[in-house]
């Protein structure tokens, strides 16, 4: 029974994967105002999460990546992190 119960759930891990991918910009950065200073800090790259589950179709979900990478966004698969 265990080893059946393992199975699935190594299954559905699999199912799971490339479900959603992380696009980033570079010249998109999260910035916070330090009012002792006067500046603006910069803390990395804005990374938005883009997940097939929002969209009604895998069609849709493909062309909304294509428009994001025509627009200088770089996706890629956020299943390593």
């Amino acid at each position: 029974m265990k080893k059946i119960l393992f199975m699935v759930a190594v299954a559905f891990a699999f199912t799971a994967c490339n479900k959603c991918v992380e696009c980033t910009h570079d010249d998109y950065e999260y910035e916070t105002y330090n009012v002792n200073t006067g500046e603006y800090e910069t803390h990395g790259d804005y990374i938005e999460e883009v997940c097939s589950d929002n969209f009604e179709s895998k069609d849709d979900y493909k062309d909304y990546l294509d428009a994001m990478e025509d627009n200088d966004w770089e996706c890629k698969s956020d299943f390593w992190n």
